[in-house]
């Protein structure tokens, strides 16, 4: 074979090693995509509006979105790897980071003191009341912990109660054919009961003034923090902007959730007002948790208190001035 042909072989071969080398080398589209596992439900408006608003993609994350009922089913898609992030409330993240699987909490998106109610029949006036009764409620729901905090507080024996655990959808008729006495959820669950039952029911309480803010979290797995850390910073940044938005623009906001929750307008807007909508995570958000844990360790749903900052980290939190 000719020398000047051999040599250009050898050359193309070379050439084309390092290209395809090279290409490896860079960050490919799947290194910024991203699943995230959340419900479209009160407590959850950053992430609708967020998705809505077109903000994941502007800032250069290929979100694929799981809906979910709620934050433990959140919970569950992230243990078995079914999705990267999972938005979910305390008791959910609670439990989660309580089995020590690597999944770490990167922001709190929103959170606020009145956002579980407790409905009750008519003939159920204290909270004492509740003894002797079932009641209704998501197990190991955010909701859940709440209300064994509230129990507590308002001296009721919840071993001399009920627990009936439902799907929060299931939970209104239940209430309606008197399947259970009482109820325990956040929105919409609390007043699609009320919508329903009209004025046989009533609110027996709520679980502001308990010292919880109720935090809703972003938590991520393990392998897309090792692995995905600029896409996280991106969700983040967009999460940011949701929250923004909502604050910026409360009526466009509303109707963009009472879209996705079936709500009206002006419910969805009663039921977001108990809110706050703050990207962090502070001391108070880890006292909500801890005040949580202790509540569900006393009723055996953990076995032992997590140490909540050993799960958490910030690092990918967006600085001042880059959202």
């Amino acid at each position: 074979m000719n020398t000047k042909i051999v040599a250009l072989v050898a050359v193309i071969i070379i050439v084309s090693t390092a290209v395809g080398a090279a290409l490896l080398l860079q960050p490919q589209d799947e290194e910024v995509s991203i699943s995230v596992a959340y419900s479209e439900k009160v407590n959850y408006e950053t992430l609708m509006v967020a998705n809505a608003n077109g903000y994941f993609q502007d800032e250069g994350a290929d979100v694929e979105v799981k809906l979910v009922t709620g934050g433990i089913e959140a919970a569950t898609a992230l243990i078995t790897g079914a999705v990267d992030l999972a938005a979910m409330g305390d008791a959910p993240a609670v439990q989660l980071i309580s089995q020590s699987q690597g999944a770490k909490i990167v922001a709190r998106l929103a959170g606020g003191e009145g956002i579980h109610r407790f409905i009750a029949w008519n003939d159920v006036q204290e909270p004492k009341d509740l003894e002797g009764k079932k009641l209704g409620i998501q197990q190991t729901s955010s909701t859940h912990g709440a209300f064994l905090q509230w129990a507590e507080a308002n001296d009721v024996n919840v071993k001399n109660i009920t627990f009936v655990y439902l799907n929060p959808r299931d939970i209104p008729l239940a209430m309606q054919s008197r399947q259970i006495d009482a109820m325990g959820g956040s929105e919409p669950w609390a007043v699609n009961t009320e919508n329903l039952c009209g004025d046989d029911v009533h609110e027996l309480g709520n679980s502001s003034g308990l010292g919880s803010t109720f935090p809703i979290v972003l938590v991520a797995s393990e392998r897309v923090l090792d692995d995905k850390p600029e896409a996280i910073k991106a969700v983040l940044k967009a999460l940011d902007r949701g929250n923004g938005f909502i604050k910026s623009n409360w009526t466009e906001a509303m109707e963009i959730c009472a879209g996705r929750t079936g709500l009206s307008i002006d419910d969805q807007s009663r039921c977001s007002g108990f809110q706050f909508y703050e990207l962090g995570f502070n001391g108070t958000d880890v006292e909500s948790m801890n005040m949580t844990a202790r509540s569900m360790m006393d009723f055996g749903k953990i076995s032992q208190m997590p140490e909540v900052m050993a799960h958490v980290d910030l690092s990918l939190m967006p600085r001042d001035g880059e959202a």
